[in-house]
């Protein structure tokens, strides 16, 4: 017999289940969203006036929604941290570069390097570090600073496909940072005028004498004679450009980070070179070329390549071209002599009917300079009109630990003014160069052309695993008037 007994579907028993639950949940929610209505409506009227709109989104939304917010004022914000403000540049870049003060001519030095080794085939590319590219491309591109390019150079896009191409090409800024730092170190370099040069040769005419003014009397008839005319000198000076050079040999083992290391010091090399020598050739300048009479060389012929044979110099004016301006002190200094030096500086004649020549370069205390070697230097900074407090005043030596100043003209004492022998001019032997010397001039008598600035080049020397620097400009130096300077030797010191 067959058991027709009925039995109940699990799934559909569990399908029944959930959804009666589904229905309370539902139900529930019901109540709760009529519940929240229902207090929001009563609490609205009681929301303070800022005109604002509120209002509830329906039964089945649990949140508000602002429909007209009123304004509100923008948090306070800080422009420097903007793009292009100060800190925020200094934030993005504060890194070992700002830590070694590098300035934006060092990276363009290291970027001349880095970009020495793309250039020369055959050559493990050296690249640069990623912090030194970001940090090139905010000193460069990032600070506001308009791109001091040379004219005819190539220049590069600058893009993520091109980072670290082309960093050689751009920019000149280092050119005006190393003549800023040498002028800072050399108060010749600094005081003597420069002007630019359009060519070679270059002339700058110059005052001569004065038009004589004559005493007439009035003209009242038609057919009365012409007044004596009076003519106006004139003269001038000729700049002539020469050419210098540093060539500087570096070692073939090169790296990322060795570069960065020594461009600080090559850029310090560099300043202190244009410091000595260029601010030399125009104190000691002598084209005398020859085995004697070189006031620098005056028992040996000097080699074609010294600096001091570009131009004929300040000290050559007074010891070759005008020995009447020099003064034989042959012994100890007499600080008179500094006094009649000035003097010499003096070029009006003592005959009013005869001489209208208006030139006296001695004049002007603050135009004067007074250059002399280190041993005369110190002799008379123990001097005792200069040393004590009763003498010179809160100036003195003993006080400053400096002679700045003899008689109101400044005083100094640079590397490249040596001693020499008893006649003013320095011989090869240096143990023969016993003799003080002092030379007084106007600054404003002499002129420094400039036909070509700095140009510097980083390029590697195939067969010897070295790098060449080579730094080149043209200059030219010249006075443009007579009794300029005067000058003291043979001064025992």
């Amino acid at each position: 017999m067959v058991d027709e007994t009925t039995v109940a579907d699990p799934v559909v028993e569990l399908g029944s289940a959930l959804r009666g639950a589904m229905d309370g949940v539902a139900t529930a929610i019901r109540d709760s969203n009529e519940a929240l209505r229902t207090l929001i409506d009563e609490r609205l009227p009681a929301r303070p006036a800022d005109g604002t709109t509120w209002s509830t989104s329906g039964a089945t939304q649990t949140s508000l929604h602002r429909l007209n917010p009123a304004p509100e004022a923008e948090p306070q914000r800080d422009t420097a941290l903007l793009p292009g403000g100060e800190r925020a540049a200094r934030l993005s870049v504060y890194d070992r570069f700002d830590a070694m003060k590098w300035t934006r001519g060092d990276f363009e030095i290291a970027g001349i390097i880095y970009g020495a080794t793309r250039e020369a085939p055959n050559v493990s590319r050296i690249e640069p570090p990623e912090d030194f590219q970001r940090a090139w491309r905010h000193h460069l591109f990032e600070t506001g600073q308009p791109l001091m390019v040379r004219e005819g150079n190539r220049i590069r896009a600058m893009d993520t496909a091109e980072t670290g191409y082309g960093l050689e090409l751009i920019g000149a800024q280092y050119e005006s940072e190393l003549w800023a730092a040498a002028r800072g170190q050399d108060p010749l370099l600094a005081s003597i005028r420069s002007i630019p040069m359009t060519a070679p040769t270059t002339y700058i005419p110059t005052d001569g004498a004065l038009p004589e003014m004559l005493l007439v009397a009035e003209n009242t008839a038609s057919n009365s004679s012409v007044y004596t005319t009076s003519k106006t000198a004139s003269s001038r000076a000729t700049l002539t450009a020469k050419k210098f050079t540093i060539q500087s040999m570096w070692s073939g083992e090169l790296e990322q980070d060795s570069i960065i290391q020594f461009t600080p010091f090559i850029r310090e090399k560099l300043q202190q070179s244009l410091a000595y020598f260029l601010p030399s050739a125009m104190y000691n300048g002598d084209t005398t070329n020859a085995a004697t009479g070189n006031i620098n060389l005056d028992d040996a012929d000097p080699a074609d390549t010294k600096h001091y044979l570009a131009f004929d110099g300040i000290r050559h004016y007074w010891l070759v071209d005008a020995t009447g301006q020099g003064k034989d002190m042959a012994g100890a200094i007499d600080l008179t002599e500094i006094l009649r030096a000035r003097g010499k500086l003096m070029v009006m004649g003592d005959d009013v009917d005869d001489d209208t020549n208006n030139a006296n370069w001695g004049a002007a205390v603050d135009d004067l300079m007074l250059v002399t070697d280190w041993t005369t230097y110190l002799s008379l900074q123990n001097n005792a009109s200069f040393a004590t407090v009763d003498k010179y005043g809160p100036g003195a030596a003993v006080l400053t630990g400096e002679l700045g100043r003899i008689f109101g003209i400044r005083c100094f004492a640079p590397a490249y003014a040596s001693k020499t022998e008893a006649d003013g001019k320095a011989a090869e032997v240096e143990s023969s160069n016993t003799k003080g010397q002092i030379t007084l001039f106007n600054r404003r008598g002499f002129i420094r052309g400039e036909r070509a600035g700095l140009s510097t080049y980083f390029a590697r020397v195939q067969g010897r695993d070295q790098f060449l620097l080579e730094l080149y400009t043209r200059q030219a130096f010249t006075r443009h008037g007579t009794g300029v300077a005067a000058g003291i030797y043979n001064i025992t010191v």
